[in-house]
């Protein structure tokens, strides 16, 4: 069996990306006041530098964001995860719909529907294997 060949970070990167595009769906993880961690799994949308998220102000990701901006995502499909770790932007009304371009989508959840706009600072690339 011929060696595979070793990817540098720029070229995992870019690979990282194109899977984030070609995917809808990923746990966001948030930390709660007491320490632990929430983990919402949730829809998204990348635009090729950050990863775009709605949800109510009423949930406990935006609640526990609002407290501490640091988060994780992570996405997987098959053997292959990809985590992102960064900073997110919490955008309403028509902030969020300018930076957008459009209306948010109404959600089931009460409160004003809320983006969050995550952009990643850290890459991690993992194929699991059994």
């Amino acid at each position: 069996m011929p060696a595979e060949q070793k990817l540098n970070y720029a070229e995992l990167r870019e690979l990282a990306g194109k899977f984030l595009q070609k995917n809808t769906l990923g746990i966001l993880a948030t930390g709660r006041k007491n320490g632990t961690a929430q983990q919402s799994l949730v829809s998204y949308s990348y635009n090729g530098k950050e990863i775009l998220i709605t949800a109510s102000d009423t949930t406990a990701k935006i609640k526990n964001i609002r407290k501490n901006a640091g988060v994780s995502f992570a996405v997987w499909e098959d053997e292959t995860c990809v985590v992102v770790y960064g900073e997110v932007k919490l955008l309403q009304g028509k902030n969020a719909e300018n930076y957008l371009g459009h209306s948010l989508s109404p959600g089931q959840q009460p409160g004003e529907r809320t983006l969050i706009i995550l952009s990643p600072n850290t890459w991690r690339w993992a194929r699991i294997t059994g």
